[in-house]
């Protein structure tokens, strides 16, 4: 690790493909303050989204701050790091109501030049997020060309394995071997490709009485060139 401003940061690189996860520690000047905006925000799920849960508008200031801490994270132009979208997200729908997509790792851009932010603001017992390989293609990013092969391949997986459990996914089954984990703490910011396989930890803690949610902010930024 290495102090960034005043977070804890550093890199590890994950599975055949060197997928690149960065994470920070200590990441925002003032995260209860974001709890508190949270608490006060209009909760809801978007059309059209398979996140499996809701979400709710980040305060003024959010964005900027990611584009910036981005930008010193990847130690690139910060100028040049945009933040497309941000929002809170509460993870937490009953897994029998999940399509099967939502059952199965999943990445949330094609382009090697966006990557995903996940800002945790909730504590153990939730979990945090697991990175994966495609054992039948060995992929571990879907990029644009390896997208219709990609495609193919979940129409073989259901083939040979059927429908994936009506549960959330998380660590190795038949289609997918986990390559790394980001764990959850209070006010840590990951930042991985936003091509690359992977999943939040939800399995363990959806359902269990009296937890806080498992509150967190999911962005995706997008910065001049790749950034490795």
């Amino acid at each position: 690790m290495v102090r960034a401003g005043g977070m804890s940061a550093g890199l590890t690189q994950m599975g055949h493909e060197q997928v690149p996860l960065w994470q920070a520690d200590d990441a925002h000047p003032a995260p209860e303050a974001l709890v508190d905006a949270a608490q006060q925000g209009e909760f809801r799920r978007e059309a059209g989204d398979l996140y499996p849960g809701l979400r709710a508008p980040v305060p003024d200031g959010y964005a900027a701050w990611l584009a910036q801490t981005v930008g010193a994270l990847l130690a690139s132009d910060t100028a040049a790091a945009v933040c497309l979208r941000a929002s809170f997200a509460v993870a937490g729908d009953d897994p029998s109501r999940l399509a099967p997509i939502q059952r199965i790792p999943h990445f949330d851009d094609c382009s090697d030049a966006i990557v995903a932010a996940v800002h945790y603001l909730c504590a153990a017992p939730h979990g945090g997020t697991s990175f994966y390989r495609h054992r039948a293609t060995g992929f571990e990013r879907i990029t644009a060309a390896r997208l219709p092969l990609w495609r193919q391949a979940l129409v073989r997986d259901g083939a040979a394995h059927g429908l994936p459990p009506q549960t959330y996914h998380e660590g190795d089954s038949p289609a997918f071997e986990r390559i790394g984990q980001a764990a959850l703490a209070f006010n840590r910011l990951i930042l991985y490709p936003a091509n690359c396989l992977h999943g939040g930890d939800v399995a363990g803690s959806w359902r269990i009485a009296g937890t806080s949610p498992r509150l967190t902010v999911t962005s995706l930024v997008r910065l001049d060139r790749p950034p490795v």
